[in-house]
């Protein structure tokens, strides 16, 4: 699933093509994709509506029109918004917007056909007024952070809740922890205040070196021009099961959390599988 970074990348890539041209026409090949709004009452709102910014909150990819309309898309495991030729077709093609003034379109493009569509008169609406702390937001300081370990759930588990913290996922999350040095199994009320200061400086800056790098390619993602990110060159731990670690040389291991995977170095991050 693309996680704050790649959705940032997609976001920067659209809103510099697209901003402020106008809507002509949408094309929807998938209605199951829209989860609060009918195909009709879609067209009806946003017809020759301008697309004014192209933005982020969290892991959705807001395009906000004028008009107070603001569609929020989440690309969920595998899907992929991408500008492209008017002509052209996305092997998965599920729905695309068409401009009267730009020989491009926007088109999500999902094998799996999981991702969503929302379409919103604000930003305080479902599914986005419940996401938590925003980490490049000025919500995102030491008081509020401090707060979101108020439990005894794991602290991979308690960054991946995209109600306390928005837009991590399990890449970033396992980078983040192996470099804090922190056992990712450890309770979040536990984590120390030493940790704790670390884990707040660590994950934007793990996310903008993402970021900077256009994010990290496993499998499908792709930014909006179809280029592959990156970071996957630069992570230390994730899918490195057996692999030393570059820290220390310890064999970097693989645990499940919640039904995810995590990696970890044992002895960097004082792990102890007993």
């Amino acid at each position: 699933m693309p996680e704050l970074p790649e959705v940032e990348t997609i976001v920067n890539g659209l809103h510099v093509e697209f901003k402020d041209k106008k809507l002509e026409k949408i094309e929807l090949s998938d209605p199951t994709l829209l989860r609060n709004v009918s195909e009709e009452e879609l067209r009806e709102r946003l017809a020759g509506k301008r697309l004014e910014r192209v933005t982020r909150r969290g892991k959705y990819i807001v395009l906000e029109f004028s008009g107070v309309n603001f569609v929020a898309i989440h690309l969920r495991m595998s899907g992929r918004l991408l500008s492209l030729d008017p002509g052209d077709r996305a092997d998965h093609e599920r729905i695309s917007f068409y401009f009267a003034d730009h020989d491009r379109k926007i088109t999500m493009d999902n094998t799996r056909r999981l991702g969503t569509l929302d379409l919103l008169g604000s930003l305080e609406e479902e599914p986005l007024d419940s996401l938590g702390l925003e980490p490049f937001a000025d919500e995102y300081n030491w008081e509020n952070f401090n707060e979101i370990f108020s439990t005894t759930r794991p602290v991979k588990v308690l960054l991946l809740d995209q109600d306390r913290i928005t837009g991590l996922g399990n890449i970033y999350v396992s980078e983040i922890l192996f470099r804090a040095g922190l056992d990712p199994t450890t309770p979040g009320e536990e984590v120390s205040q030493e940790d704790r200061k670390s884990l707040f400086k660590l994950i934007p800056r793990v996310l903008t070196e993402a970021i900077n790098n256009k994010g990290t390619t496993l499998n499908d993602y792709q930014d909006s021009s179809g280029k592959r990110g990156n970071f996957q060159d630069f992570l230390r731990v994730y899918g490195k099961e057996g692999d030393p670690c570059p820290n220390c040389g310890s064999e970097i291991v693989r645990i499940e959390q919640g039904g995810r995977s995590t990696f970890l170095c044992p002895s960097c991050q004082n792990w102890d599988d007993d």
